[in-house]
C-alpha cells in the first residue's frame, strides 16, 4: 500500500499538461471572431490560439489536427468548432467545454468551409464540389456528420462558401472566375445559376445587403462585381464594376465583407476598406512588407483581423478610431533559446532572426521586442535580479536589456570578431560570460562596466554551454570535456571532466553541488563537484524517439544514434531533471535514481518530417517516394531538406522541417516547464485543482469530522485533517474559518511535515484570493514560527518560495496600477471641484454688479 500510494503521488506530481503555445501567433487558414467579438480564434500549425482581447489573455486548445490546418468554421452560437487540416480530415470541438467530441475524415482537401446563419447546416468544399451537411450537436454521436447532397458544377476547385441571412442560399467563388448561387433544398421557381466575367480566381463572394437578390464578388484580379437578381424576369446581371488598382503586379489575396463593409488584402501587405454599394473608399493602411494572408470582420462589424503568413503576423484593427487593439508576431525562423525570469512572470526567447521576445507567463502576450542583433541569437539568460536580460548571438556581441525602461543598455564585445554560443551570469550579477564558436574560448566581462576581464582558453572545440556554480564557472565543449575555472581567483581550470563523446549541454543543480552534462551519444551524467566524482548516469537512446524521413534508406531504429539530448534544466528542489533535443520528446529523469519518469509528446503534427516509424509502401513508385516529388501544389515557405540538416535548403522549393526541442527550462516554481520547438514556445504545467492526493487516510478523516472539528472551535484538528484529505477546498474552508488572533497559536501547534503543505496552498491564494492580507499574515506566522526548520529544508521548498515571491510580485503590480489609477482620479475631481467653485464665485459676483 505505501508502494502504491508514493507511485501514485508521484505521478501526479509530475502531471504537467499543455497549457499555451506562445511565440507562434498564425501559421496559416483563416480568422474567426467570436459571436460577441471579445475574443479571435487563430490556427497555429495543427493547433486553434483564442486570443482574447478584453481579458487581454491567450489560450491555446490542446487538441491537434492531423496536419497543418487549412480552414476551420464556427457555429452561430459559438459553441462548435470544426477544424479541417490540409488533407481534409476534421475535428469537432465543444468550445465552451473544451471537449473533443469526434473525428471526420472528408476524403478530400477543403479549402472552405461555413456554418449557415441558422446553425443548422455546414457547407464544405469538397474538390469541385460543394458538400452540405447536417451540423453536429452538442453531445456525443455515433456518426455526427450526416451528408445532406452534393452541388457539383465547378471546373475547378471551391476557394470560397457564404450563406444567405435566411439561410435558404449560399454562393461559392472558384478557382475556375465562376460564381454559383445555389439553394439549400430544391425549390420551384430556383434554379442554380453560373455568374461569369472574372479573370482570375474568385477571393470572395457573399449576398449584399439587398439580401439573396444580390451577390458581391472579388477576384484576384483586383475585380470587385455587384450582381442582382431581376424580379420581373429571375435572370442576374452586373449592376457595377469596380477595379482595385495593381500597379507593379498588385493582386488581391483576401476579402471579407460584413454589413455594408468590405475589406480587400492585397499582396503588398495593405488593406482597403470599401463603403457598399458604391464602394466609396473609406480607408487604405499598410501593415506588412509581405502579402496578406486572410482577413476577417467582427460580427459588429468594428474590428478587422488581419493574418499575414509569411511574417507570421497577426492583427487586429479598430476602423472607426484608427488603432491597434491587437498586434502580435512571433519569430520569423527557427526559436533557439528560453529562459524564465526569477519571478516566474516573464519568458525570454531568442531567433535566428536576431530578435529577443519577452512573454508575459500570465497573458500569453509579448510586450517587448528587442532587434538590435544583426545575426542570430544562440541564448538568452535571466540575471537573478530579474530586470536584466542577457543575450547571445553569432554577430558577435552579449548585449544586456533593461526589463524596466526597455532598451539595450551594455554591449559587450571581444578583442577579435568571434561567434557566442552561449552565455550566463553568476549569483550576484556582476560577471557574465560567454562561450565561443570558432575561437574556442570562454570570455568574461563587468557588468557595471561593460570591460573585458578575462580570455579562458583550453578547450579544443566550440563551447556548447555554460553555467556558474558557487565560485565557479563550468563549461562544456565538443571536445569531449567538461571544465570548471576560478573566475574570482583567476587560477584557471581547477577540474576537468573527460566524457565519452562531445558535450552539448551542461547545467548545475539548484544547491550547486552537482552538474549534470549531455553528450552527443545520448547521455547525461551526472557529477558532484565537492566530492569530484561521478555520481550516476543516464542512457536516452531509447527514450529519444526517432521516426523515418522520406528518404532516409534506412530504418527508424537506425535513426536513433543520431538522436541526442541538447538541453537540460533541473526543478527547483533538484530532484529531477528536464531533458530535450533532437526528438519530439521532452524527458523527465529522476536524479537521485537515474530513471524516466515521465515523457512528453510535443507535436502530433504529421506537417512535419520524420514523424512516422514506418513509411507506407503504396507511396513508394519507380521515380522514388511520392512525398518527395514536386506538383507544384505544395504549402508555403516549404523546403527540401539537406541530409543530416533539419532547417532545410532553401535552394530548393519544398521541405517539411522535422519537429526539434531547441531549449527546456523548469520554471522557478516548479509548477510549469517551457521548451522552445520548432511549433513554437511551448508551456506545460500542473492543474491542482484536478488532483486528488490524500496522505495518510485514516476512516475519520473525512471532510465531515474535519467540519464538525470547526463547529467545536478546534482549528488544529479541522486543518491537520484538510491538509491530510489535501483537498484546495477544504483547506481554504479551514483557513478561513480561524479567527486572525488564532492564527498564530495554530500556525505554532502544527506539525512541520504539514509546514510545507500548507505554504503550498497559501501560495495558490496568494495569486487568485481577494483575502491578500489574511493570507499573508498566514504566511509571516509560519515563516516566523518555523524559519528555523525550514531553512534546514530549504532546498526541498524553494519552488513554494518563488511562488510566494513570483505571486506577490504580481499582487503588487496590480495594487500598484490600482492605486496610482485612483490617485490620478482623485486629483481629477478635486481639481474639477475647485474650478467649479471658482465659476461659482464668478458667478455671484457678475450677479452682484
Amino acid at each position: 500500500h505505501y508502494y502504491i500510494t508514493n507511485n501514485l503521488r508521484d505521478q501526479m506530481k509530475f502531471s504537467y499538461e499543455f497549457s499555451n503555445l506562445c511565440g507562434t501567433v498564425y501559421k496559416g487558414g483563416n480568422l474567426i471572431f467570436s459571436p460577441d467579438s471579445n475574443k479571435l480564434l487563430s490556427p497555429v500549425g495543427s493547433r486553434i490560439t483564442i486570443f482574447d482581447m478584453k481579458g487581454s489573455k491567450t489560450v491555446t486548445l490542446p487538441f491537434e489536427t492531423r496536419k497543418n490546418m487549412e480552414c476551420f468554421a464556427l457555429s452561430p452560437c459559438g459553441n462548435m468548432l470544426v477544424c479541417v487540416d490540409v488533407e481534409g480530415r476534421a475535428i469537432l470541438i465543444n468550445l465552451r467545454k473544451r471537449v473533443l467530441m469526434a473525428h471526420h475524415n472528408f476524403k478530400k482537401p477543403v479549402s472552405a468551409i461555413s456554418y449557415s446563419p441558422d446553425g443548422a447546416h455546414i457547407a464544405v468544399s469538397h474538390g469541385k464540389h460543394v458538400q452540405l451537411w447536417c451540423a453536429p450537436g452538442t453531445s456525443k454521436e455515433f456518426t455526427p456528420f450526416t451528408l445532406v447532397r452534393t452541388y457539383p458544377g465547378q471546373y475547378d476547385e471551391v476557394s470560397t462558401i457564404s450563406w444567405s441571412a435566411c439561410s435558404r442560399y449560399l454562393v461559392c467563388g472558384s478557382v475556375d472566375m465562376t460564381v454559383k448561387v445555389l439553394s439549400r433544398e430544391p425549390e420551384e421557381n430556383f434554379v442554380p445559376v453560373t455568374l461569369t466575367g472574372h479573370k482570375r480566381s474568385v477571393v470572395g463572394a457573399w449576398f449584399g445587403p439587398g439580401g439573396a437578390q444580390e451577390v458581391i464578388s472579388v477576384s484576384a484580379d483586383g475585380g470587385m462585381f455587384l450582381w442582382e437578381r431581376s424580379a420581373l424576369t429571375g435572370k442576374w446581371s452586373v449592376l457595377s464594376k469596380n477595379f482595385v488598382n495593381q500597379a507593379g503586379g498588385i493582386h488581391i489575396t483576401c476579402a471579407a465583407l460584413r454589413s455594408a463593409l468590405l475589406v480587400v488584402g492585397l499582396s503588398n501587405g495593405q488593406f482597403t476598406l470599401y463603403d457598399l454599394p458604391t464602394f466609396d473608399q473609406i480607408h487604405t493602411l499598410s501593415i506588412s512588407q509581405k502579402d496578406i494572408s486572410t482577413v476577417s470582420i467582427s460580427p459588429s462589424g468594428d474590428l478587422l483581423g488581419f493574418g499575414c503568413r509569411g511574417h507570421g503576423q497577426l492583427l487586429v484593427w479598430e476602423w472607426k478610431s484608427e488603432t491597434y487593439v491587437l498586434k502580435q508576431q512571433g519569430h520569423s525562423y527557427n526559436m533557439n533559446c528560453v529562459s524564465y525570469s526569477p519571478d516566474s512572470l516573464a519568458i525570454a526567447t531568442g531567433g535566428d532572426d536576431g530578435k529577443v521576445k519577452v512573454w508575459s507567463t500570465e497573458t500569453g502576450f509579448c510586450y517587448v521586442t528587442f532587434n538590435e542583433h544583426t545575426a542570430g541569437v544562440t541564448d538568452v539568460h535571466f540575471r537573478k535580479t530579474g530586470n536584466v536580460a542577457l543575450s547571445a548571438s553569432l554577430d558577435g556581441t552579449v548585449r544586456a536589456f533593461d526589463l524596466y525602461r526597455y532598451r539595450n543598455f551594455r554591449t559587450m564585445t571581444c578583442p577579435t570578431p568571434v561567434q557566442f554560443s552561449c552565455v550566463s551570469c553568476d549569483a550576484s550579477g556582476e560577471i557574465v560570460a560567454a562561450g565561443t564558436t570558432d575561437t574556442f574560448q570562454v570570455c568574461t566581462w563587468n557588468m557595471q562596466t561593460g570591460r573585458l576581464l578575462e580570455l579562458l582558453s583550453g578547450h579544443a572545440g566550440p563551447i556548447s554551454s555554460l553555467v556558474f556554480t558557487e565560485g565557479m564557472l563550468v563549461s562544456s565543449s565538443w571536445d569531449k570535456t567538461a571544465r570548471v575555472w576560478d573566475t574570482f581567483e583567476r587560477k584557471g581550470t581547477t577540474d576537468t571532466l573527460t566524457l565519452s563523446s562531445d558535450c552539448t549541454a551542461v547545467v548545475a543543480s539548484p544547491d550547486n553541488t552537482q552538474i549534470a552534462v549531455a553528450t552527443l551519444n545520448s547521455e547525461i551524467t551526472f557529477y558532484n563537484l565537492k566530492l569530484g566524482v561521478t555520481v550516476g548516469s543516464v542512457e536516452g537512446r531509447n527514450d529519444l524517439w526517432a521516426g523515418r524521413s522520406k528518404d532516409d534508406l534506412i530504418s527508424a531504429d537506425s535513426q536513433k544514434r543520431n538522436r541526442c539530448f541538447t538541453s537540460l534544466s533541473y526543478s527547483a528542489d533538484g530532484s529531477v531533471i528536464l531533458a530535450g533535443g533532437r526528438s519530439k520528446y521532452i524527458c523527465i529523469y529522476n536524479v537521485e535514481q537515474t530513471v524516466l519518469i515521465k515523457r512528453f509528446e510535443v507535436s502530433r503534427n504529421l506537417s512535419y518530417d520524420a514523424m512516422l516509424q514506418f513509411l507506407r509502401s503504396d507511396n513508394m513508385t519507380d521515380q522514388g517516394p511520392l512525398d518527395l516529388m514536386e506538383t507544384g501544389e505544395h504549402e508555403h515557405g516549404s523546403e527540401i531538406a539537406l541530409p543530416g540538416v533539419s532547417r532545410g535548403d532553401f535552394s530548393k522549393r519544398r521541405v517539411e522541417p522535422q519537429i526539434n526541442v531547441q531549449s527546456v527550462q523548469f520554471c522557478p516554481t516548479g509548477q510549469s516547464w517551457c521548451a522552445a520547438t520548432t511549433e513554437g514556445l511551448l508551456i506545460y504545467s500542473l492543474d491542482n485543482t484536478l488532483t486528488f492526493d490524500p496522505v495518510d487516510l485514516d476512516t475519520d478523516i473525512t471532510p465531515q469530522t474535519m467540519r464538525a472539528a470547526l463547529v467545536s472551535e478546534s482549528y488544529l484538528r479541522g486543518l491537520v485533517i484538510s491538509l491530510r484529505l489535501n483537498t484546495a477546498e477544504l483547506v481554504v474552508e479551514v483557513l478561513e474559518q480561524v479567527p486572525q488572533d488564532q492564527i498564530h497559536y495554530v500556525v505554532g501547534a502544527l506539525p512541520l511535515h504539514h509546514v510545507t503543505s500548507l505554504l503550498k496552498f497559501l501560495v495558490d491564494q496568494l495569486s487568485t484570493s481577494r483575502h491578500l492580507n489574511f493570507y499573508l499574515l498566514w504566511i509571516s506566522s509560519i515563516l516566523t514560527t518555523h524559519g528555523p526548520a525550514l531553512k534546514k529544508s530549504s532546498s526541498q521548498i524553494m519552488s513554494t518560495l518563488n511562488g510566494i515571491i513570483s505571486a506577490l510580485t504580481a499582487q503588487t503590480r496590480t495594487l500598484s496600477s490600482l492605486c496610482d489609477s485612483n490617485q490620478y482620479f482623485l486629483d481629477v475631481i478635486l481639481t474639477l471641484g475647485k474650478v467649479q467653485k471658482s465659476n461659482n464665485l464668478l458667478s455671484v459676483e457678475m450677479d452682484v454688479l
